[in-house]
């Protein structure tokens, strides 16, 4: 493996007895997620853990070696490390990781008390991918998606590029959160920039007609692209998000 490229390093503050874990997406890196789960930790006191993706924040050549299965184990021993420790535990992610977040959810319905998926596919991807993967003539890398942000100078932490195969691994990690969504039970605050150029706006309303949650809320970004969490709503998203855990946990 590759060093571990600076600001992609995963990040762990201490507070109090609520726990939130918070996930990073395809081919990004803890960057995206560390003032969002720093502030979640100064302006609320919680418990907050970024880990970083296998295969991430190294070298495309480093993801080329992982799938879903490898992203889902990264972010599911970061969840029971969380749960050694008693804590009432959340979880959010960004993108791919909230859909990652979506599927613990719905598979460990017993650890987590409430979701958080931001601008996170819960069964629908763009058509664009789902072309490049279907054409054999498509190369094994290809241009990468990241800082989709709509503040000016804001640059996401991203791959220039993508691994083939790391594409066909998400699309199917998304195809089959999108069978388990019935299965999550757990207070749900979903997150959804209006205008994505990344995964479809529609997703929002797909998980909440899926899930089985009695406690359902959303949130439509009007000021924001994909990577919301660096955007112009970042403290939006920290506030609200904040809230509904507090007010979740009490």
């Amino acid at each position: 493996m590759t060093d571990i490229l600076p600001e992609a390093e995963p990040f762990f503050m201490d507070g109090n007895d609520v726990a939130v874990l918070v996930l990073h997406g395809f081919t990004g890196t803890t960057q995206s997620m560390r003032y969002y789960g720093s502030e979640l930790h100064r302006r609320f006191g919680f418990t907050v853990s970024g880990p970083r993706l296998a295969g991430h924040g190294t070298s495309p050549d480093d993801m080329e070696t992982t799938d879903h299965l490898d992203w889902l184990a990264s972010a599911e021993t970061a969840l029971l490390e969380l749960t050694e420790q008693n804590k009432r535990i959340y979880v959010t992610g960004l993108s791919m990781g909230g859909t990652l977040a979506l599927n613990l959810a719905a598979r460990f319905s017993d650890i987590i008390c409430g979701v958080i998926p931001i601008n996170g596919p819960g069964g629908l991807l763009d058509g664009a991918l789902a072309e490049l993967i279907c054409d054999r003539n498509t190369p094994s890398r290809f241009p990468g998606i990241g800082s989709d942000i709509k503040a000016e100078g804001v640059q996401e932490l991203a791959y220039e590029e993508v691994p083939l195969n790391c594409a066909q691994s998400v699309c199917l990690l998304v195809s089959v959160t999108g069978s388990l969504l019935h299965k999550i039970s757990a207070p749900i605050f979903i997150i959804q920039s209006r205008e994505d150029h990344v995964v479809p706006p529609q997703n929002a309303k797909i998980i909440a007609e899926r899930v089985s949650s009695v406690e359902t809320h959303s949130l439509w970004l009007e000021n924001s692209y994909h990577v919301a969490t660096l955007d112009n709503d970042k403290d939006l998203i920290v506030d609200r998000v904040g809230s509904f855990i507090r007010n979740s946990s009490a």
